[in-house]
């Protein structure tokens, strides 16, 4: 399988992973989220950071800068699936809702591509060579 996206990840005999980027950037995943984040850690980080990244640069488009703020990141898993997922941004400034507003829906239809996936249901395969 080719994409344009890539990731190479080793996993190691003491349940951890060592992923690398394109850039060489490592990151530890633990399955425990003792020593790294868990891959379901990874999962909300991902889709809160993507969000967060487009909500701030449609803000600032706005010229209405909300940075820095906070991000927060829930979910319910039951049955071996996450059921909901949640993302709520915690703004220092008071910014105009209208911007605010669209801003996040935007972020969360359009531009996020996370969340737009995860939302999606899109197809996963998964392949032994």
């Amino acid at each position: 399988m080719e994409g344009n996206r890539h990731l190479s990840m080793t996993v190691h005999d003491n349940r951890s992973i060592t992923a690398v980027n394109r850039n060489g950037v490592e990151l530890t995943i633990d399955l425990e989220g003792e020593d790294g984040f868990s891959p379901l850690e990874l999962l909300l980080a991902s889709l809160g950071s993507c969000g967060a990244v487009d909500f701030a640069l449609l803000m600032s488009k706005q010229r209405e800068p909300v940075t820095p703020f906070e991000v927060q990141v829930d979910g319910l898993k039951e049955d071996n699936r996450m059921q909901w997922l949640g993302v709520t941004y915690r703004l220092e400034a008071d910014p105009d809702a209208k911007k605010v507003e669209r801003a996040r829906l935007k972020t969360a239809t359009d531009l996020c591509t996370v969340s737009r996936t995860l939302a999606s249901g899109t197809s996963v395969e998964h392949v032994v060579t």
